[in-house]
């Protein structure tokens, strides 16, 4: 007789950086409890050439707290040239899985910045709860009150706030996208070149109980407004044109997802 149990997935990525797309590369760890499991995504993306051949490079979240030595060791594996040097952490959201080795990565890079949107300043720099927020699910209004004030906080003098639109020295190869509703400013970052969006928790596809990876609205949990969230995924899903590949943060498939696939889970599930 066959196995019941969930087949592990293969993880190609697993603590270490793996070149996706030219210049863009994810690292993936794996955080369990019991039988449950959560992939949680750290990006890095090769910037502007520096002196001798080095680059800048810029990261994308900075995974769970219990892994912030880990990430930065995966990171120093990458950048290996004397003259290469993390120049932003960008951060898609102030959840403590996208924002854990932020404080750890400064003290290696200490000329490094911080990239958020100005609406998660009081989560990012100010150890506000996200208790705070107004939301539109009964799940969220309950279960807001399990979060307790933030332990990473970044001081505001190492943060830069961007909106979308904003121009910065990365214009045009790496742009803000504000994909709000799971936080007040949750954001997403495309990387022009490789048409490759990195979308924090806009969307899930992983597995918990599951066999397959499987493609879902963010978790109404964690969900400050899921009116606005759902409109960010009709954001998303209106790039077609300017993305081959979205990456949710939450997500063993090193091939990411389509904006096909999500504009098909809005019409299977409107809401």
């Amino acid at each position: 007789m066959g196995s019941s149990k969930t087949a592990e997935p293969i993880v190609p990525d697993l603590e270490k950086y793996l070149e996706l797309r030219p210049g863009l590369f994810r690292c993936t760890y794996v955080f369990s409890l019991g039988p449950l499991s959560l992939p949680v995504a750290t990006f890095l993306i090769r910037g502007h050439p520096t002196e001798e051949g080095g680059h800048e490079w810029l990261m994308v979240d900075a995974g769970l707290p219990p892994y912030a030595e880990k990430v930065v060791k995966s990171v120093e594996a990458v950048l290996t040239h004397p003259k290469d040097t993390l120049k932003y952490i960008c951060i898609t959201h102030a959840h403590m899985d996208h924002t854990g080795a932020t404080l750890v990565l400064l003290d290696r890079w200490p000329t490094a910045k911080v990239i958020g949107h100005p609406e998660e300043k009081p989560f990012l720099c100010d150890g506000k709860s996200f208790k705070s927020c107004v939301g539109d699910t009964w799940v969220f209004t309950i279960m807001k009150h399990l979060s307790g004030p933030s332990k990473v906080q970044v001081p505001e003098s190492k943060m830069l706030f961007l909106r979308e639109n904003e121009t910065w020295e990365y214009s045009g190869l790496f742009e803000i996208i504000e994909t709000h509703g799971h936080t007040p400013g949750s954001i997403s970052f495309l990387h022009v070149p490789s048409k490759s969006l990195m979308i924090g928790d806009a969307s899930k596809n992983h597995m918990f109980l599951k066999k397959q990876p499987n493609l879902s609205y963010p978790l109404s949990t964690g969900t400050c407004h899921m009116g606005t969230a759902i409109k960010s995924m009709d954001k998303i899903i209106s790039l077609k044109e300017r993305v081959d590949t979205v990456f949710p943060a939450h997500d063993y498939n090193p091939e990411g997802v389509t904006i096909a696939d999500i504009e098909h889970l809005r019409t299977s599930d409107p809401r």
